[in-house]
């Protein structure tokens, strides 16, 4: 085992769960064309399919990711419901409710991180999508009140995030 774990990287995970991950969405498309996907298996697939493409897409944001599979998932439902005549809302509620599941833990990782990098911080200040009107890389230092006092649009926000630092 330990011979099979010095030679498997990250990189190969990945290339393992791009393959893992089409093959689930082929099935689950094969389930919803065909009418054939029970409730208990769009579960499973939806589980499975938001684990495979988290580790496919490595880069991507996980709420991006999950909830591009959320609108997939309900798209798929309804072009189910168009050739079938039935809209299966317990199927399409299980496999939402399962990727919620899926990114419940995601969340809770994200803020024990904040926490321990600097637990008493505002999570207000903690915004990443916050950018400068230049774009995204012409600040490359990290945001403080001052910097966000800065970008703020309104100065009654921008005052009241200098105060309080």
């Amino acid at each position: 085992m330990n011979w099979l774990l010095s030679h498997i990287t990250p990189g190969h995970v990945v290339r393992l769960a791009k393959v893992f991950a089409l093959l689930i969405a082929f099935v689950l498309t094969a389930g919803y064309v065909t009418a054939s996907l029970t409730v208990e298996a769009a579960g499973i697939g939806a589980f499975f399919l938001a684990v495979g493409l988290l580790l496919a897409l490595p880069g991507q944001r996980s709420s991006e990711l999950l909830g591009a599979l959320a609108i997939w998932m309900t798209y798929a439902e309804f072009l189910s419901a168009i050739q079938c005549g039935h809209f299966d809302l317990w199927r399409w509620a299980v496999a939402l409710a399962t990727l919620a599941l899926v990114i419940v833990p995601l969340k809770v990782q994200h803020l024990r991180q904040l926490a321990r990098s600097n637990p008493y911080q505002p999570i207000h200040e903690l915004d990443r999508r916050i950018w400068s009107a230049a774009g995204p890389k012409a600040s490359p230092a990290p945001y403080v009140p001052a910097v966000l006092a800065a970008i703020c649009v309104d100065e009654t926000e921008a005052d009241a995030v200098t105060a309080g630092a």
